[in-house]
Formats: structure tokens, C-alpha cells, sequence
């Protein structure tokens, strides 16, 4: 069996600020111990669709949305195109607007419901529908694909707005009525409350992934993920997907197959929003997860296992590798130093 790991939010927050690490024995002689590749920045969702054979067209968002519908049980009709429309809150920082999301929003379903159906009386004329099947699972359906270029949402959090706005003709029509809706929310009784509870205002949609379903024709076997686009991906390339929880299970012998993907997304966003304690949790988790690959790579029961940080790195290790002793290219602390911490 093939075993692919990919872990954004590997190397930690930007910055870890002499806080101790973990202690990682297993994950450090992986990386001391693999062949490493130097790819450059890369996106973990553009290297997770990869994996499954999925590239964007130059100039295109990867049609992220489209698949995560899929994977919530909501399957996009064909030649429909849809967006994530993630639900944020913007703060104003001098002469600048930094944009935050993510469960912190703490976003209840009736606000969600009620925000979604004011917005779709205000933008009905305008091909634009927007539905909530989950309080942070927000997605718009557009009635004619524009030409876009959008950031995800997890690179502009905690970011100034103004550098990750849409590029492309449509672009300025699209921050019109983006902008349009941060008006509408804003006067909205669901902010209304919520400022009076003290609580974040949600001050309007993030739109990016936007595009039809497509055609996967790829991928592994078996797809252990938490992330919708991981279950949409496996279910369109004809896979099978289990939650991360699963991975026991996915390494019984019994249930043997001949490639194995991992999309280890829990270090990811606690490294976005720099928070250390849930970070090395999920670090945690993490070690116990390789300790269990490396003993089955020892056994000859893997092949091969290639950790990705789904940005700058691939460390691929062998059995043979295992033994390579000599090998001494840094333990997680070593790159985490390398890296620095502007990264």
C-alpha cells in the first residue's frame, strides 16, 4: 500500500513565539530520514485536488464548492456553478480592513437561516442564491459563471481585505455586490443582537472556489478526511472516504487496499489563527497516527509513505529509508527553525 499524508499547518503558526514543542519521535525520524522534495508555495486544497488528478485551469479557481456540496449530500446539478460563501466578520484596523471567520463566529443555524433569506429577497433579480446547510457551511449559486479569480478563505483570515479581492472582468461587479451585502448584514436584526450580546458582527460573505462540478477520474482507494473537499473528491473519482477517526481501521490488515490518502487538516487552521494549545493537540494526534505508519512501513505492510505539508515540502520514506541512519536532515523543530517566522 501507497500511503499519501498531507498536513497543512505542519511547520505551525507563523509564529510559535519559544513556545516548547511536543515531543515527536516518530514524525522526526521521518523527516530526518526521507527523501525531501523543495516544491514551493503550493495551496493544501490545490494539493489535495491534485491528488486526485483535479489542476485548475490557468487564471481559474479550483471548483472547491461544487465538491464540498457533493460531499454534504447536496449534489450541484451539471453546468451549475457554485461558490463557497463563507460567512465573516470585518474589523477595522487603522486604515485597513482585516478579515476573520471560522468557529470563533460562533454562527447559530436561525442566524444563518435568517441572513441567507434576507439575502436572497435582496439578490433574487440577480441570478445570485445563497444556502446554509451547515451555521459556517455557506454556499452561493450563480446563475452565470463569471470570470473570476478568487483567494481562499484561508488565506486572507486574519489578513488586510484589500490584497485578496477578486481579479478578472467580473471582478468589479462582484465586489459591488459583495460589498452591497456587507450593507445589507449590517443592518440586519441578526446583527443587531448580536451586538448586543457582545458578540461579533457578521459582516458578509467570502466567496472563492467558485465552478461547475467536475470530472475526477483519479485518485486513491480509500480517503481518510474531515474536510468536505476530501469526501466530495473521493466520491467523484469513485472512491471510498472514512473520517479521519477511521484511520485505525484503515491500517487492519484486514482492510488492506492499495493506496491510502490523508488529509490531516486539524494542525491547519489552529496554525492559521496562532492558536499554540490546540495546535500541538493536534500534533499530538498526529504523532500517534505516523508512529502506526512507520511500524507498518517497517513490517513491509506500506510501501511507501509521503508526508506533505501541502505547501513547501514532500518527504517521501521507504522501508529501505527507515534504515538509512546516517540520514539526519532535521527533526520537526529543525524545519520549524528553517522556515522562520514570517512564513
Amino acid at each position: 500500500m501507497k500511503v499519501q499524508l498531507i498536513c497543512p499547518g505542519l511547520l505551525g503558526p507563523a509564529d510559535l513565539g519559544g513556545a516548547p514543542l511536543p515531543s515527536t519521535p516518530a514524525l522526526d525520524r521521518v523527516l530526518m530520514r526521507a527523501r525531501v522534495e523543495r516544491t514551493g508555495p503550493r495551496d493544501p486544497l490545490e494539493s489535495l485536488a491534485e491528488a486526485f488528478g483535479l489542476v485548475p485551469a490557468p487564471g481559474a479557481d479550483l471548483p472547491s464548492a461544487s465538491l464540498c456540496l457533493a460531499a454534504q449530500g447536496l449534489a450541484p446539478e451539471p453546468g451549475v456553478c457554485w461558490f463557497h460563501a463563507d460567512p465573516v466578520h470585518l474589523r477595522a484596523d487603522r486604515d485597513r480592513l482585516l478579515l476573520f471567520a471560522g468557529a470563533a463566529l460562533e454562527v447559530r443555524p436561525v442566524e444563518a437561516e435568517s441572513l441567507a433569506a434576507a439575502f436572497n429577497a435582496h439578490f433574487a433579480g440577480d441570478g445570485l442564491h445563497l444556502i446554509c446547510p451547515g451555521p459556517l457551511a455557506w454556499y452561493l449559486r450563480v446563475d452565470h459563471t463569471p470570470r473570476l479569480r478568487t483567494s481562499p478563505l484561508h488565506r486572507v483570515v486574519g489578513r488586510p481585505l484589500n490584497a485578496y479581492l477578486p481579479t478578472g472582468p467580473d471582478a468589479q461587479a462582484w465586489v459591488r455586490w459583495q460589498n452591497e451585502a456587507q450593507m445589507l448584514f449590517f443592518s440586519h436584526p441578526v446583527n443587531q443582537e448580536r451586538e448586543r450580546q457582545g458578540r461579533p458582527a457578521l459582516s458578509g460573505v467570502w466567496t472563492w472556489g467558485g465552478g461547475v462540478l467536475p470530472a475526477v477520474t483519479g485518485g486513491p482507494a480509500l480517503t481518510l478526511a474531515d474536510h468536505p473537499l476530501g469526501v466530495g473528491l473521493a466520491w467523484a473519482g469513485g472512491g471510498r472516504a472514512l473520517g479521519l477517526d477511521a484511520w485505525g481501521q484503515a491500517m487492519a490488515p484486514s482492510g488492506e487496499v492499495d493506496s491510502l490518502l490523508v488529509f490531516w487538516e486539524r494542525l491547519w487552521w489552529p496554525a492559521l489563527e496562532g492558536d499554540l494549545g490546540a495546535w500541538a493537540g493536534a500534533l499530538g494526534e498526529l504523532e500517534v497516527l505516523v508512529a502506526d505508519l512507520t511500524q507498518a512501513l517497517s513490517a513491509g505492510r506500506i510501501r511507501s509513505l509521503l508526508l506533505d505539508d501541502g505547501d513547501r515540502h514532500r518527504f517521501t520514506l521507504t522501508r529501505a529509508g527507515l534504515r538509512c541512519l546516517w540520514r539526519r536532515r532535521g527533526a520537526l523543530r529543525d524545519w520549524i527553525a528553517r522556515r522562520g517566522p514570517s512564513a
